[in-house]
C-alpha cells in the first residue's frame, strides 16, 4: 500500500463511529451461500470464493473488519432489510428492489437461463412457459423478471440445490437460474444430462447493496472498493474463474505451429460447421413439428396433451378445456380454396391467442379444430371465455379482398367431474361441442346438461344487457346523504337499475354477468358519465350536492378509467371535488400497487375518493394511510342493534376516531331508526344515508327534496324525519 493509500485508509477509519473501546466499527456483509464461484460454503463451513476473498482484501485497504455472513438468498435480504447486515453483496438492482435499497456501482456481469428437462422441446421463449410450474429460488431477480414476462406458476425453494434436487424428482420440469451455479450444481449432482439450456433469459450485473438512503455506508464500500488495483483484482478473478495461459519459451513455438496447423484445417471447420448447422436446422425444424401446428404455429395435440397433464399433476388446481370448431367451414374452402382457407384460420388462431392469459394454452388439432384452456372450473368464467371466443369467430374476416362472416361450435369439459386426464377432457369436450351442432350451430354446449343451462342463461343475459346498453334501458336513482348536524341533503349516491320492460332488474343479477362478460367497463363509463350530467343540471339550478359513484372492482383495471373520468367532468364543467368513487375493500385485496397509480391520477382530477362497505373485508390501514383516500362508508351491518347493543357502539366509535385520526370524512350507510341517527350524530359521524332518510329515488324526486331540504342551522333532534315506507 503507497503511502498516500495508508493515510487516506487510516483517516477513514478514525473518521468512522469508535465503540467504547476507541476501535473501528464493523461493517455486516451478507451474501448467498450457495453460488460458486463467488460465495460458497467450504468443507471446513466457513464462506469461500470470489467474494469472501475480496471482501479481505477491502479489510486490509480499511482497516475495518468485515463480519462476512453466508446465508440463503432470501434470509440475506430480510437480514440487510431488518438492520442485522449494513451491506448485501452479489445482489441485481431490480425497481422493486431500487424502493429499498441504493447500489454501488457494478462490477460484474452475470447471465441468467432458463433450464429445461431434455425430454421437453418447443420452449424457446417466456411465452413457451405457459402450462408449466417454474422452480425458481425465494428473493432472486427472476421471480420478478418472469412475472414481468406473464409467467406467475412458481415453485419457490430455499437453494439452487433444492432446485435442481426438485427437477430430478419431477417436481419441476422446468427452473430459472444464474449459469455459473446452473453450470456447477448440474455437474455436482449428476444431472447435466438430464437438463439443459432452453433459452438465455436476461443478463444483469453484479452489485452490493445498503439500505435505501445509507450514503454513509454506500460511500465506505464504494471507497474501500477503490483501493483495490487492478492487479489484485485480476489475481482474484484468475483464482476463482480460472487463469489466463502465459505462453514462453517453447510454448511460443508452439503456438506458431499450432496457428499453421489452424489454417491448414480452416477450411475443413468451414465445411463440418455448415453441416452441422444444416443438421441443427434440420433437427429444430423436426422438433417444430412435433409439437407446433405448421400452419398457426400454435401447440398441436401432443404438446397440448403434455401441457393439460403437467397441469393436473399440481394439486388443487382447477381445469376447463373447451373445443371450438367452425360452422360450414367446408363452404369457405370449397369457396376460396385451401390456400385462402388457410389464410383465414390463422386470422382466427391470432384472434383465439389474445382471448387467453400467460398460464393458458391455444392449440390447434387439425383442420378447423381450436382448443383453448382455462385454469378454472367456474361455470361463469368458463362461459364468459367461451362467449368471448364465438364472438370473436363471429367478426367479420377478410379474405382474398372479401369480407365473410363465421360461426362457431363450443365445446366444454370440466376437470375433475368431466375427466381425470388430458386425453379424457378432449374427447369429453368433443362429445359437447357435437351436441352443440345438433342443437343448430353457433352455440355452447358442456359435456354436462346442467351446465349448459348455467351457460345458456349466462350467455342470454349477456346479450340483453348489450340490447340493453344500446336501448337505453338503464337509469340511476339517487340516495340522499344528509348532515347528521344540520338534516340538509349534502349528497347522493348515485346506483344503478335496468328497467326491463315494465320491471326494474336488480344489479345482484346482471352485474357479476357484465363483469365476467367484460361489458363492465361500459357500463361503468355509463353510469359517471350519467351521474355528472345530472350533477351538473342540480348545479345549475343553485344545488352544491355532491355525487357518490361506485366503481366495480374489473372497471378500476380498466386502463381507460381516468382517461373516462376525466372526460365527463369536462364535458359537463364540474369541478373534481364534487365527484366521489366509491371503492370496496375487496378490489384492493392484493392489487394495491398496480391501483395506487390510478387513484393517484384520480385524485390529482380533484375527485375525492371513498372505501365503501368499510370494516366488511379485508380492512387494512395500509390502504388508508397510503392511497390518497379521502373518506369511508360504514358498512350496515355496522348498525345492526345499535343504539341498544353496547359493542355495537364501541366498534362504530372505534372506526370513527380512527378515520378522522387519519383526517378521512365518514358517511355511515343503513341507518334506519332515529336511535343510530343520534348515535352517529353523538360520535362525530359527517354525514348518513338509509331507509331512515330516504330511499333510492329518480332524479325528479331529488330535485323536490331539496326544495324541503331544512337550513343550516338546526340540529339531529330537530331535523326532519322520513318513516321506513316512506318513498323517500
Amino acid at each position: 500500500m503507497t503511502k498516500w493509500s495508508t493515510f487516506a485508509a487510516c483517516l477513514l477509519v478514525l473518521c468512522l463511529p469508535l465503540a467504547a473501546t476507541g476501535t473501528p466499527r464493523t461493517l455486516r456483509v451478507v451474501g448467498d451461500n450457495n453460488y460458486p464461484p463467488y460465495l460458497f460454503i467450504g468443507p471446513d463451513g466457513k464462506p469461500q470464493g470470489y467474494a469472501a476473498d475480496a471482501w479481505k482484501l477491502w479489510e486490509s485497504k480499511t482497516g475495518i473488519r468485515v463480519q462476512l455472513t453466508a446465508t440463503n438468498w432470501a434470509d440475506a435480504q430480510r437480514r440487510l432489510r431488518s438492520g442485522q447486515a449494513d451491506v448485501i453483496d452479489m445482489i441485481f438492482r431490480t425497481p422493486e428492489r431500487a424502493a429499498t435499497l441504493d447500489f454501488t456501482r457494478p462490477f460484474a456481469t452475470v447471465e441468467t437461463g432458463i433450464y429445461a428437462d431434455r425430454n421437453l422441446t418447443g420452449i424457446a421463449d417466456a411465452s413457451g412457459l405457459r402450462g408449466f410450474v417454474v422452480g425458481v429460488q425465494r428473493g432472486d431477480a427472476c421471480v420478478e423478471r418472469l412475472r414481468r414476462a406473464g409467467v406467475s406458476n412458481m415453485r419457490e425453494y430455499t437453494s439452487y440445490s433444492e432446485i435442481i434436487d426438485a427437477a430430478r424428482r419431477g417436481d419441476v420440469r422446468i427452473f430459472c437460474m444464474d449459469r455459473s451455479p446452473a453450470e456447477y450444481y448440474l455437474y455436482r449432482l449428476h444431472a447435466q444430462d438430464d437438463f439443459v439450456k432452453a433459452f438465455d433469459f436476461y443478463s444483469d450485473r453484479f452489485r452490493r447493496g445498503v439500505r435505501k438512503r445509507d450514503a454513509a455506508t454506500l460511500a465506505l464500500v464504494e471507497q474501500g472498493t477503490k483501493w483495490i488495483t487492478p492487479q489484485e483484482r485480476e489475481r482474484l478473478h484468475d483464482k476463482w474463474m480460472g487463469q489466463r495461459v502465459d505462453l514462453t519459451g517453447y510454448a511460443q513455438r508452439f503456438k506458431a505451429v499450432a496457428s499453421a496447423l489452424a489454417l491448414v484445417g480452416v477450411l475443413l471447420l468451414a465445411w463440418v460447421y455448415s453441416l452441422r448447422r444444416a443438421v441443427r436446422k434440420r433437427t429444430r425444424d423436426l422438433r417444430f413439428l412435433a409439437h407446433y401446428d405448421p400452419l398457426t404455429s400454435l401447440p398441436n395435440r401432443h404438446l397440448l396433451l403434455d401441457r393439460i397433464d403437467h397441469t393436473l399433476d399440481q394439486p388443487d388446481f382447477a381445469l376447463s378445456v373447451l373445443l371450438v370448431n367452425l360452422d360450414n367451414f367446408k363452404r369457405i374452402n370449397d369457396r376460396f380454396g385451401h390456400p385462402l382457407a388457410d389464410e383465414l384460420l390463422k386470422q382466427i388462431a391470432d384472434r383465439l391467442k389474445a382471448l387467453v392469459g400467460p398460464i393458458d394454452t391455444v392449440a390447434r388439432l387439425g383442420g378447423d379444430d381450436f382448443v383453448l384452456t382455462l385454469r378454472s372450473a367456474d361455470v361463469g368464467q368458463v362461459t364468459a371465455l367461451a362467449e368471448q371466443a364465438r364472438q370473436t369467430v363471429a367478426r367479420g374476416l377478410l379474405i382474398g379482398g372479401e369480407e365473410v362472416f363465421l360461426s362457431a361450435s363450443v365445446g366444454v369439459s370440466l376437470h375433475p367431474d368431466d375427466g381425470r386426464t388430458g386425453v379424457a377432457l378432449l374427447k369429453n369436450a368433443d362429445t359437447a361441442m357435437s351436441r352443440a351442432k345438433q342443437h343448430g350451430r353457433n352455440t355452447i354446449s358442456f359435456y354436462r346438461a346442467s351446465q349448459s343451462a348455467q351457460a345458456s342463461y349466462f350467455v342470454t343475459m349477456g346479450t340483453a344487457i348489450r340490447h340493453a346498453l344500446q336501448r337505453d334501458e338503464f337509469e340511476l336513482h339517487y340516495q340522499p346523504q344528509h348532515c347528521l348536524r344540520s338534516g340538509r341533503i349534502m349528497g347522493v349516491e348515485a346506483l344503478l337499475r335496468w328497467r326491463r320492460g315494465t320491471e326494474l332488474v336488480s344489479p345482484c343479477e346482471f352485474i357479476p354477468c357484465a363483469e365476467e362478460l367484460g361489458l363492465i367497463e361500459e357500463l361503468g363509463e355509463w353510469v359517471i358519465r350519467t351521474a355528472c350530467r345530472q350533477l351538473a343540471l342540480w348545479r345549475a339550478g343553485g344545488s352544491t350536492l355532491r355525487m357518490a359513484v361506485n366503481l366495480f372492482a374489473r372497471q378500476l383495471a380498466s386502463p381507460g378509467l381516468v382517461a373516462a373520468v376525466e372526460s365527463a367532468l369536462a364535458h359537463t364543467q364540474l369541478p373534481g371535488e364534487l365527484l366521489e368513487l366509491e371503492i370496496t375493500e375487496s378490489a384492493l385485496v392484493g392489487t394495491e400497487a398496480e391501483v395506487a397509480t390510478t387513484l393517484e391520477a384520480i385524485r390529482a382530477l380533484g375527485v375525492r375518493i371513498a372505501i365503501d362497505d368499510f370494516g366488511t373485508g379485508y380492512s387494512s390501514l395500509a390502504y388508508l394511510r397510503h392511497l390518497p383516500v379521502t373518506g369511508v362508508k360504514i358498512d350496515k351491518s355496522f348498525l345492526e342493534g345499535a343504539p341498544e347493543d353496547p359493542t355495537a357502539v364501541e366498534v362504530i366509535g372505534a372506526i370513527v376516531a380512527m378515520a378522522h385520526a387519519l383526517n378521512l370524512t365518514v358517511v355511515a350507510e343503513g341507518v334506519e331508526t332515529e336511535g343510530q341517527a343520534n348515535l352517529l350524530e353523538r360520535i362525530g359521524c359527517e354525514l348518513a344515508q338509509g331507509w331512515f332518510y330516504a330511499a333510492a329515488m329518480p332524479p325528479a324526486r331529488i330535485t323536490d327534496a331539496l326544495m324541503s331540504s331544512p337550513p343550516e342551522s338546526g340540529s339531529a333532534a330537530a331535523r326532519p324525519r322520513q318513516r321506513r315506507d316512506s318513498p323517500f
